[in-house]
């Protein structure tokens, strides 16, 4: 039986950081709501380690839109990243994505098959005991099905900077912001996300957020509040025994 001296007790100031982010995010969801559509992704992250810096990586997600009442889009990746070293890494990814369209033949509905190819690199580095700054550079290209043929419907460059706060807990809260550029055009949207993600077990992790697309130069790319739900899962090396 554990002694009561070690137990974990979180200080009180652990608990009010963990305490003002979550309920500044749920107060805020009713506000942006009654202003624009709220939307809601849902996701799973699968990571596979195959060796000391090789990962294998599976992500599936489903979103909805119209105050979460239109299944908008479903979505399947699989991609692998290598580990440089403790800073840096490098990763490639294929994603399919259903998008639901409306045919102004039939006016009907359907999901139309869009087919992305990104490769990307990542940068990490603590600042202090719990800050920790994340930034990513990614190129994607990406191509959607046209009566039976394949065409090009753009590539882009995003970077993405974001800050971690490790709280000594089970919950860690983070922020970021990611820049949309269309290469040939011009920079189109960015994303603000806040959000904390909670600790289950070693190899069990659930990510809850909110964000937000604003659009720039009148790209037409924004979007109302989205609600991020992401349950996350780490495996070991296949092949060897799991100590979860």
């Amino acid at each position: 039986m554990l002694q009561p001296s070690r137990l974990w007790r979180p200080r009180p100031t652990q608990w009010l950081v963990n305490g003002v982010l979550i309920i500044s995010c749920l107060l805020t969801v009713p506000v942006f709501a009654q202003q624009e559509s709220l939307g809601l992704w849902t996701g799973l992250a699968t990571d596979v380690r195959l060796t000391k810096r090789l990962t294998l990586n599976a992500n599936a997600q489903i979103r909805f839109s119209d105050n979460v009442q239109v299944t908008r889009a479903y979505l399947g990746e699989l991609g692998v990243s290598y580990k440089i070293n403790k800073h840096w890494e490098v990763a490639g990814y294929y994603r399919y994505t259903g998008r639901l369209k409306k045919n102004k033949e039939t006016d009907t509905y359907y999901y139309r098959p869009y087919h992305r190819f990104y490769a990307e690199v990542s940068y990490e580095q603590k600042l202090g005991r719990r800050l920790e700054l994340d930034y990513r550079l990614r190129y994607q290209n990406q191509f959607k099905d046209d009566n039976d043929a394949v065409v090009a419907d753009g590539s882009y460059l995003r970077n993405k900077l974001g800050l971690s706060y490790r709280t000594g807990t089970r919950i860690t809260p983070f922020v970021s912001a990611d820049v949309f550029y269309r290469l040939g055009s011009s920079f189109d949207q960015v994303r603000y996300k806040a959000g904390v993600q909670v600790q289950l077990a070693k190899a069990h992790s659930v990510d809850l957020s909110l964000f937000k697309d604003v659009e720039l130069n009148h790209s037409g790319e924004g979007s109302g509040p989205i609600i991020g739900v992401t349950y996350k899962l780490k495996l070991g090396r296949i092949g060897s025994k799991s100590k979860n």
